[in-house]
């Protein structure tokens, strides 16, 4: 990701409010260059990453901005991959033996140069050429360009640009994010980054949400570089969400500031995919609900993972949301396989999660002696939907329309 030297020139202050200037390309003229780095990257597979970013830098001269180019590079340099060359892992010992050598011979005498590397070689039985190559092969700069990026101008610039917002939470004290749909990215995102965080509802429609995210410039943070290397990973997911918002509280030289961020604000393409599921179980429900109950559906949708619970450290997604035109909802989670401590683990957090309005469906083929019976056992907060191949959605429909309320103020 980039550095704040890198987003610092393109911030501007006023009042209490920081904004971004975003890299826009009306007339196509920064894709036509962005293309010309693309090209350029792609003839440098199997140079070395020193080389590739000197290269790069060199493209001053055909650019105003010198600043918006280290940025552009560093952020086309993180697309790359790069691995270490071979013999990497011999280079501390390549340079221990090497030093304890010199040092034998010190003072040098003129001519001697290369009796080190001579020496060093016969005790670790290498050549000496071979040693003066390897001896920093584990240094960054010396590891070698292996896959040049598979994107085209757009997607570079749109990921230019997504730096750049994430690159002004490297300041965040704290950060607000509300989004419809679009959780299972975001919550996978936050887990991944193991943030601190809150969740409640939000809106009059009581299907959106709020997540307070314990910012890098939070003041008990042990580590806040790290902290805020992981807490960047949230933006890009947050804006794959049909839509979000993002508000953050930013400190700059001891002022407080606020920072606004929404998909009008983010100059970039929108891209969503098709539905990925956790499961075949999952992909089977979702298919025989749109194919067997038609258009109409009988008034109710489904709509995947988009309706998170929680309460104090747990967190639950349900797998699908079934909801009626009339408001009334209902959660539905799909348990395939599973072991009887994964069961009895999920009930423990469905039990925290206090929802009265779930359906449980459980795969019956793993249920050898009843353990899921005892697992489940207690467990009369939710209807469990059995399934032998995979479920029907006949019987999943009957317990929804069953436990189907309308979501509390």
């Amino acid at each position: 990701m980039l550095e704040r030297t890198h987003v610092t020139p393109f911030t501007a202050i006023e009042g209490d409010v920081i904004t971004v200037e975003f890299l826009r390309d009306p007339e196509q003229r920064v894709a036509r260059f962005l293309e010309r780095l693309l090209r350029l990257v792609r003839h440098l597979q199997g140079r070395d990453r020193r080389t590739v970013l000197e290269t790069l830098r060199r493209q001053e001269r055909r650019v105003r901005d010198a600043s918006r180019l280290a940025g552009i590079a560093r952020t086309l340099l993180d697309a790359c991959e790069f691995r270490a060359p071979a013999g990497a892992t011999r280079a501390a010992e390549v340079r221990h033996t090497l030093f304890a050598a010199r040092g034998a011979l010190w003072p040098p005498v003129p001519g001697d140069e290369r009796l080190p590397y001579e020496t060093a070689g016969l005790q670790l039985d290498l050549a000496g050429d071979y040693i003066a190559r390897m001896l920093y092969a584990d240094a960054p700069g010396a590891r070698v360009l292996q896959h040049a990026p598979r994107l085209d101008a757009r997607a570079l610039l749109d990921r230019y640009n997504t730096n750049l917002a994430r690159g002004v939470l490297l300041d965040a004290a704290a950060v607000t994010l509300r989004a419809r749909g679009g959780w299972r990215g975001i919550f996978r995102a936050v887990k991944l980054a193991r943030l601190m965080y809150t969740l409640e509802r939000s809106g009059r429609t009581q299907r959106s949400y709020r997540l307070t995210l314990t910012g890098p410039a939070s003041p008990f943070l042990v580590r806040p570089q790290r902290y805020g290397a992981r807490f960047a990973r949230v933006v890009p997911a947050l804006t794959r969400a049909p839509a979000w918002r993002l508000e953050a509280e930013i400190v700059r030289a001891g002022r407080r500031l606020r920072y606004l961020l929404r998909p009008q604000d983010l100059p970039i393409q929108r891209r969503r995919g098709r539905p990925r599921y956790d499961s075949r179980f999952e992909q089977a429900l979702a298919a025989e609900f749109a194919e067997k109950l038609g258009e109409e559906r009988g008034g109710w949708t489904l709509a995947r993972e988009d309706s998170p619970r929680t309460a104090g450290e747990v967190l639950f997604l349900p797998d699908f949301t079934a909801r009626h035109r009339d408001g009334r909802e209902a959660l539905i989670e799909i348990v395939g396989f599973w072991t009887p401590e994964y069961l009895a683990e999920k009930v423990r957090k469905l039990r925290a999660a206090q929802v009265d309005n779930l359906v449980l469906v459980v795969y019956r083929a793993l249920d050898a002696g009843g353990t899921a019976s005892e697992a489940l056992a207690g467990f009369s907060d939710a209807p469990v939907v059995w399934f032998e191949k995979k479920p029907r959605v006949g019987a999943v429909m009957e317990a929804v329309r069953r436990v189907a309320k309308r979501p509390s103020p």
